[in-house]
């Protein structure tokens, strides 16, 4: 191409020195000038709606072009340039069309619905199972908005929010049958949801939830008549018969501890936070948590509570205290009498954050990712010397969750630990007022 673009340029300097030497020799500058433009704009306009007309169908061979030389000179090299062009884009164009038919193909199998969205969350494309277990019509619900045509107002927020997190929902054909729905980014103008039946799955996890919850409700009764007897045992004189007593005492002790905690995250898993959403006054919950610590702790520990009262929390507060009462329980039967704490509640990058912190026995390393699992101790005659249920980081974990927040730990063996539950801006609200910080959820 280089070498065409330079013989075209010699040959119409070569040209206009001709036409230089006429216009000099016959005094006709004028006319002689304006002949030649006129000839060059004529070529060039003829090439040009040559190439305008060969661009309607660019698939055909490169027109013919004119020029001083066998190979056309310049227009003719431009010519071949954007026919090898077109070339290579319609290759790669066959080759993206192959590559979409495969997915389209595999994602048609899918014995689950797939939908795929725009960024305006407008429907682009769905299989047959979309069709199928969701009631959508290809022709004519694609290029509208998914939320107008599954019209459940927690899909639809869930939806506008990003899909950050999977969701169950019920199916539109069906109220009997959940589906969890997953939001994939393919790119920054697609989205791709999966739709999976997890209804056998929710029931299973039902009967298991309400096996626990009866058969804690009903160990509880018999256990608080054997609390009671035991009570009135205690002040017998018989040393022998004390001993027996006491011992008796911590395990029914232990064991209402974990009664009550698996009717704690039986209820949590079974109830929904609908309804119960409201401001909540972190301040005003940390200054009962302390009148509950202060007994707790019958001054064996040094305990510090801060908190930057601006900040309250969008959630249930129940469920909340819950969890941050289970954080400061722990950080009290596993700190050395004599120990430190501290909790507080601040603003962070991310959002707030609730921790709290002691310079205790710590965690080994190795641990730390196990301790949210349910019954997991990290030293089980520690746990059970303490009272420990196993179940205390279940309940926090769960209510995190359920708040869209999550929980780091930091800690070395030996040297204390540090729980935080961050929670993100949204779920944030600013106080305004005296008034607004003495609300309280129901």
């Amino acid at each position: 191409m280089s070498a065409i673009r330079y013989r075209y340029l010699i040959l119409h300097l070569a040209v206009l020195a001709g036409v230089l030497l006429i216009a000099g020799l016959s005094q006709s500058w004028g006319l002689s000038l304006g002949a030649y433009l006129v000839v060059l704009t004529i070529w060039h306009s003829r090439h040009l709606l040559t190439l305008h007309k060969w661009l309607e169908d660019t698939r055909s061979e490169p027109p013919a072009a004119w020029g001083l030389t066998r190979e056309g000179g310049l227009w003719r090299g431009i010519f071949e340039q954007l026919f090898r062009q077109q070339k290579r884009n319609q290759k790669l164009q066959d080759k993206l069309r192959r590559v979409l038919n495969e997915y389209r193909n595999a994602t048609e199998s899918f014995p689950e619905p797939v939908v795929t969205l725009d960024e305006e969350n407008n429907i682009v494309w769905m299989n047959a199972a979309a069709c199928h277990n969701l009631g959508l019509r290809k022709l004519d619900d694609s290029g509208q908005p998914l939320g107008n045509i599954l019209r459940r107002p927690d899909f639809v927020e869930w939806l506008e929010q990003g899909g950050v997190r999977p969701m169950d929902m019920e199916s539109p054909r069906d109220d009997n049958i959940k589906l969890n729905v997953r939001l994939f980014t393919l790119s920054d103008r697609r989205k791709l949801l999966l739709f999976r039946d997890v209804t056998e799955l929710r029931n299973v996890e039902a009967v298991r939830r309400d096996f626990v919850a009866n058969v804690s409700h009903e160990l509880r009764t018999p256990l608080t008549v054997l609390i009671g007897y035991l009570e009135s045992l205690a002040d017998d004189d018989d040393p022998q018969l004390r001993v027996i007593t006491d011992r008796m005492h911590e395990q029914t002790r232990s064991m209402r501890n974990l009664i009550d905690d698996l009717i704690e995250i039986s209820r949590l898993q079974s109830q929904t936070a609908e309804g119960r959403v409201s401001e909540v006054n972190i301040k005003a919950m940390l200054a009962q948590l302390r009148e509950q610590t202060d007994s707790l702790n019958d001054k064996q520990h040094k305990i510090s509570f801060s908190c930057e009262d601006s900040i309250n929390l969008k959630g249930v507060e129940n469920d909340l205290e819950s969890a941050f009462s289970n954080l400061i329980t722990n950080a009290i039967r596993y700190t050395p009498k004599g120990g430190f704490i501290q909790v507080s509640w601040s603003r962070c990058e991310d959002g707030a954050v609730f921790s709290v912190s002691d310079n205790g026995i710590g965690i080994p390393h190795e641990d730390i990712p196990r301790l949210t699992e349910r019954f997991y101790r990290v030293a089980k005659d520690r746990a059970r010397a303490s009272g420990g249920s196993g179940l205390g980081l279940s309940i926090v974990k769960h209510v995190l969750n359920a708040h869209d927040a999550h929980l780091e730990i930091i800690s070395e063996l030996g040297s204390g630990s540090e729980f935080r539950c961050i929670f993100p801006e949204h779920r944030l609200v600013t106080a305004t007022s005296a008034d607004s910080s003495q609300r309280r959820s129901a």
